[in-house]
């Protein structure tokens, strides 16, 4: 069991280690100085808000200057010189320019970077079991999150309910695949098949270690790939270990 406890809690102090050197990068990802473009193309169109359907509040003619604010999913916030805000699609970028070059591409890496809300679904193996998930997270900054998720195991000899808290740290935001690491908690509640009587079902602590790639997919879709090992903390005299895979979707906002 003392062996057990020191193979979980060995990988937790080095995640919480590379969660706190990773602070450093919240600074270097911030640039405080709005981008300055030129509209090259006979104009663009203002939203009211980030989507095609918010009603069009402004339009920039050519030769006009533009600087942009934010960005949020594919769409920038943008002022004029008169100082009217308004959203712009990232695509008209391309009819723009900056510095005296033109853009070329759309930097879409940078949405993932600003959002503030992620969820998917995830399918795996947790233990042999077939485990299918659901997750919620929201983005304090580029590099920090929370997440919640449910999750559910169906195997031969038992099925699980699995309710988890983590939070994730992820030190390059800008790649296009993306590494995190990550440590939470919860409980998992397991309902044996056998109808014997020491067959119980029983509901324990968890505790985990997780580590991942996203790979940023297009737009505001990730394909997201996780290992975590788990130890339930048992009221028997050997703890359990348990190891999860699991591949998935995921959108972000």
């Amino acid at each position: 069991m003392i062996n057990t406890k020191i193979k979980f809690i060995s990988p937790l102090i080095w995640g919480i280690a590379l969660l706190a050197s990773t602070n450093v990068w919240a600074d270097a990802t911030t640039d405080s100085k709005a981008a300055l473009l030129h509209v090259d193309v006979p104009f663009v169109e203002l939203h009211s808000g980030p989507g095609i359907g918010y009603p069009v509040i402004n339009v920039i003619e050519q030769n006009e200057q533009i600087s942009v604010l934010i960005k949020r999913t594919s769409w920038l916030k943008v002022k004029d010189r008169r100082g009217i805000e308004g959203w712009l699609l990232e695509s008209e970028l391309l009819g723009l320019s900056q510095g005296g070059k033109k853009i070329s591409s759309t930097p879409q890496w940078q949405s993932f970077q600003e959002h503030d809300v992620e969820g998917g679904v995830m399918y795996g193996d947790l233990a042999g079991a077939n485990f299918y998930n659901i997750y919620f997270g929201y983005a304090f900054t580029p590099i920090f999150s929370s997440e919640i998720s449910a999750g559910k195991a169906l195997g031969n000899i038992s099925d699980s309910n699995i309710y988890e808290a983590m939070l994730i740290s992820q030190p390059f935001p800008e790649w296009l695949v993306i590494p995190y690491i990550g440590v939470g908690a919860g409980i998992i509640d397991t309902t044996p098949h056998s109808v014997l009587a020491d067959a119980k079902k029983r509901k324990s602590t968890l505790m985990s270690a997780a580590v991942g790639i996203k790979y940023h997919l297009a737009r505001n879709f990730l394909l997201r790939a996780e290992y975590k090992f788990s130890l339930a903390l048992t009221d028997r005299d050997k703890n359990e270990e348990i190891n999860t895979w699991k591949l998935g979707f995921s959108v972000f906002f």
